[in-house]
């Protein structure tokens, strides 16, 4: 027997004498290793990239979705999810979910995640989607600068007023409601309110008799020559 065969029989049974056999307490135990496997608990693990710093966007700009079924829809960004690098736009990727079905209307629309490349930012001059690149003013001041036409960018809108309540919406709703009602219309002209009035009294007292000429309901007016029998 060579040696090399001693080396591998010692070598089994080393690994065998480690290995845990089912009847064992070892074996039952927790594996007290982390269950991701080792090529996924490398160190050397490629560093997370935030797509939102190097495609220039910020919470409150303007965006138009690029693909989809939600395509060519435009909204604003309510929040940047920098970790798994989505957004969520105001209006965009609808979806119906069901909350807290005990109390209440359980049935809730609201924005799902988009993924930030799914999505552009708009341009200020031409209303069309495009690429953001950074530039310094001669004061020092970074300003975004759109590609595609070369204008600056609008400064996003503030997070108090992204909490404020949709004013398109409301804008919407008043219009289905209609305009208001006016001043003028609220007070009543004196003439027109007469004849009104005696025209509630000849259809209160009768089709056949006059139109009363006095503006107290209780006291008929006489009957003019023409009329009387």
């Amino acid at each position: 027997m060579s040696r090399y065969v001693k080396v591998y029989r010692k070598v089994m049974n080393l690994q065998r004498r480690k290995t845990p056999m089912p009847w064992t307490p070892t074996f039952l135990e927790f594996s007290r290793e982390p269950s991701v496997p080792f090529p996924l608990r490398e160190k050397l693990q490629p560093a997370p990239i935030d797509l939102s710093y190097y495609l220039n966007m910020e919470v409150g700009d303007l965006v138009e979705v690029l693909h989809g079924p939600d395509c060519g829809r435009q909204g604003v960004v309510l929040s940047i999810n920098k970790k798994r690098n989505t957004v969520i736009v105001d209006g965009c990727n609808m979806k119906k979910s069901f909350w807290n079905p005990r109390v209440g209307s359980s049935l809730v629309t609201q924005e799902m995640p988009i993924h930030i490349t799914n999505v552009a930012l708009l341009d200020p001059v031409v209303k069309r989607p495009t690429r953001v690149k950074r530039r310094f003013m001669m004061n020092g001041e970074c300003v975004r600068i759109s590609k595609l036409s070369g204008s600056a960018m609008p400064e996003p809108v503030s997070t108090a007023a992204l909490r404020q309540p949709n004013l398109y919406q409301e804008y919407l709703r008043q219009k289905a409601l209609g305009p208001p009602i006016k001043a003028s219309y609220a007070r009543p002209d004196p003439l027109n309110l007469k004849i009104l009035q005696r025209l509630a009294r000849h259809i209160a007292w009768g089709q056949g008799s006059p139109l009363p000429t006095t503006d107290n309901p209780r006291v008929r007016s006489p009957e003019p020559m023409a009329l009387r029998r």
